[in-house]
């Protein structure tokens, strides 16, 4: 999902529009690594193709979920929140234009807050206006009440677009009951039919604690101006109120049945570290890597204490 590290943008300027779907990260995060597992931690196309029938089929073991996310989840939670701001704010870039893997390894480094404005991405001055035009809660959208109204936002926003037929108001509870009920492509709830539950993934308290503070912030920034009249961010806020609610309960209940708390150990980081480089996610920008990229080295041997 662009701009992630894991998507790609491949629909050039062939799109019209952006429809936001937004999914709280204590369970969007481990459904990230579930699919990471299932493709065998492959990187490239090669690597995972083998593995696309694997996808929506089990979840990671627990040992490795606690590896992967121990050593990513500061990572991750920061950009799931900058997910949002990339679109939001049109483009906004957190990453280096050199460093096109958008994983701020060395020798890059995701943009800070205090480094705004951000440069915004070509995608969304060239291809696409990528503020959203809807937002969609991934929540609301799959249970039964709320599901067709999601559902009606969608259908609110192709209406009326040049090669799109979209059925009447009316049909939208059949067509989410048919979609979401009784389809039969692969789904996150296929995960449940054999192996451990999603409640098993957890966090430690500290990592709830960041994740919660990350959604107040969030929360308030898109509370303030210049977002306060502005729909989307609105539901936004809706939708993070509801996330703050759900993690502030499950810290709440650790907190109060804390689990035993494991012996330090200095070696831990490094050992998680070697741990993600045996599976093949090591350095992206290894350096002997990178010099074999005729065109790309010159431009940043610089950033190697080098010369192309």
């Amino acid at each position: 999902q662009w701009p992630h590290y894991e998507g790609i943008w491949s629909y050039g300027s062939t799109l019209d529009q952006v429809i936001y779907v937004i999914r709280n990260p204590r369970w969007a995060i481990p459904s990230f690594h579930n699919i990471l597992n299932e493709i065998d931690y492959g990187q490239d196309w090669g690597e995972v193709y083998p593995y696309l029938t694997h996808v929506f089929t089990r979840r990671a073991p627990l040992e490795n979920w606690v590896k992967w996310r121990d050593l990513k989840f500061e990572e991750e939670i920061d950009l799931w929140a900058w997910h949002i701001d990339y679109y939001m704010e049109g483009g906004a870039q957190y990453w280096d234009d050199l460093d096109f893997e958008r994983v701020g390894q060395k020798p890059f480094f995701f943009r800070t807050e205090d480094m705004k404005p951000w440069p915004k991405d070509s995608h969304c001055t060239t291809d696409i206006d990528c503020i959203p035009k809807a937002l969609v809660s991934y929540e609301k959208l799959r249970n039964h009440e709320e599901g067709p109204a999601q559902l009606r936002k969608i259908a609110n926003a192709l209406r009326g677009k040049k090669n799109m037929t979209v059925l009447e108001d009316e049909a939208v509870d059949c067509i989410w009951f048919e979609t979401f009920i009784h389809t039969s492509a692969p789904s996150n709830d296929d995960r449940d039919h054999g192996g451990r539950k999603a409640t098993d993934y957890t966090f430690t308290n500290a990592q709830l604690q960041t994740m919660a503070d990350k959604l107040l912030y969030m929360k308030d920034k898109y509370s303030q101006e210049p977002w306060t009249n502005y729909p989307i961010a609105n539901d936004i806020v809706y939708a993070i109120e509801d996330y703050i609610e759900e993690v502030g309960q499950e810290l709440a209940f650790q907190e109060s049945n804390p689990s035993p708390t494991p012996a330090p150990n200095p070696d831990y980081y490094q050992s998680l570290v070697d741990w993600y480089e045996s599976v093949g996610r090591g350095n992206r920008y290894e350096r002997d890597k990178v010099r074999a990229m005729e065109g790309y080295w010159p431009l940043v041997a610089h950033l190697y204490n080098e010369t192309a």
